[in-house]
């Protein structure tokens, strides 16, 4: 059974091949036409496994762009609904993909925590119905054995003094610090349990990003929600799921990746209340969390300059409607539009801007003007009427 198909052009082999190794270490079965048997017609067996697989990964370039094939495929896999659009260069899909969201891959060089690389693991996850393989936790060697106690030298011909016997109390001594050790090490690497009502930690403090909201009694156990912490993440694994309940089974409704802020408030128990920036609220487990170092809380108004990342993050590729902005208000807006100049490196000489988007690793500011693609002056124009209140 196939998990996720790759569809390419060939002259990307060499690339691609680093992709369909690093979705087979995840713990997907893949197929790329790398493996077609000879015996076989092309297009049999390329709309056979399109058809079974779960996901179809297909990878943009400026070859696989003008290709009829490679169309055709990402065409089908559209229609099957599983499609994964990657790009491995300077290269915007050609219509009509460049209407679905993609993940850029052109500096990519395997890297687990690479942001387009977990894009695509995150949709094979909600394709394929299971999470990647994580990586596999060391084992803790085994205690060694403690060697025998050797007898004292002395006088008597090589046997010890009848008045004096080797002390076994050094090697036992040994021997349960080495097992306590390996016990300490194996309590270590088990997963989590399941968390149980425990008072929530004292003593730490958080910049305000989001004013108080008031949530329904089905929600929450608190009468009000007061998300007044920002918080980020802290799992190695680069992301943390968001779920609809305080159960690892309940269902995932959203996810954190390493790096994104969000919202928080002191709550009992193991599993916390979140919100993200872009309003999913769901439960994560305590442990995960780490709480942003700051001061007092600002005014409610300034809620839209606090998230770490961007409120609308795909405007430089997918053509945004009215409804995608109806909930912002006009200093929302005015960030959503000067992300997009902040993505192309513009270099801006509105202090206020300056300061807001330089809190982020991603923004180089690198030129004074900038070329923007069709879809994001379609953009820049829908949210600069909403800035102005004419939406």
């Amino acid at each position: 059974m196939v998990d996720v198909f790759i569809s390419y052009s060939r002259d990307n082999k060499a690339r691609v091949a680093q992709i369909a190794q690093a979705v087979s270490t995840a713990g997907y079965a893949v197929w790329w036409d790398a493996e077609l048997p000879p015996h076989r017609s092309y297009g049999d067996v390329i709309t056979e496994k399109i058809g079974s697989a779960k996901a179809a990964i297909v990878v943009w370039s400026q070859a696989s762009a003008q290709s009829e094939w490679v169309r055709a495929e990402a065409d089908v896999a559209r229609n099957q609904k599983k499609l994964v659009q990657t790009a491995i260069d300077d290269v915007m899909p050609p219509l009509p993909f460049n209407q679905i969201q993609f993940a850029g891959l052109a500096d990519w060089n395997g890297e687990p925590d690479h942001p387009g690389w977990r894009k695509v693991l995150m949709s094979l996850e909600e394709l394929c119905g299971r999470e990647p393989v994580p990586a596999a936790a060391p084992t803790p060697a085994p205690a060694p054995a403690p060697e025998p106690p050797r007898a004292a030298p002395s006088d008597w011909q090589g046997a010890a003094p009848p008045d004096r016997k080797p002390s076994l109390l050094p090697w036992a001594l040994l021997g349960l610090a080495v097992i306590a050790v390996a016990l300490l090490a194996w309590k270590l690497l088990q997963p989590a349990p399941e968390p149980t009502a425990a008072p929530a930690a004292s003593g730490e403090s958080a910049t305000v990003a989001e004013a108080a909201a008031p949530a329904s009694d089905t929600e929450t156990n608190s009468p009000v929600e007061a998300f007044t912490l920002a918080a980020v993440i802290d799992d190695p694994d680069g992301f943390t799921n968001i779920r609809a309940g305080q159960s690892t089974n309940a269902a995932i409704v959203g996810k954190v990746l390493e790096g994104e802020k969000f919202l928080t408030y002191k709550q009992p128990g193991q599993w916390w209340r979140v919100r993200k920036a872009d309003g999913t609220t769901g439960f994560m487990f305590r442990k995960y969390i780490r709480l942003v170092e700051g001061g007092a809380a600002p005014a409610p108004k300034a809620a839209a300059w606090t998230p770490d990342g961007a409120i609308i993050a795909d405007s430089s590729t997918r053509l945004l409607t009215p409804a995608d902005v109806a909930g912002l208000d006009p200093q929302q807006a005015r960030i959503a539009r000067n992300e997009i100049f902040a993505r192309k490196g513009f270099r801006f000489k509105d202090a206020t801007l300056r300061d807001y988007f330089g809190r982020f690793g991603w923004y180089q500011p690198t030129s004074d003007t900038v070329e923007l693609s069709s879809i994001e002056k379609a953009n820049v124009a829908l949210l600069k009427s909403v800035e102005s209140g004419t939406q």
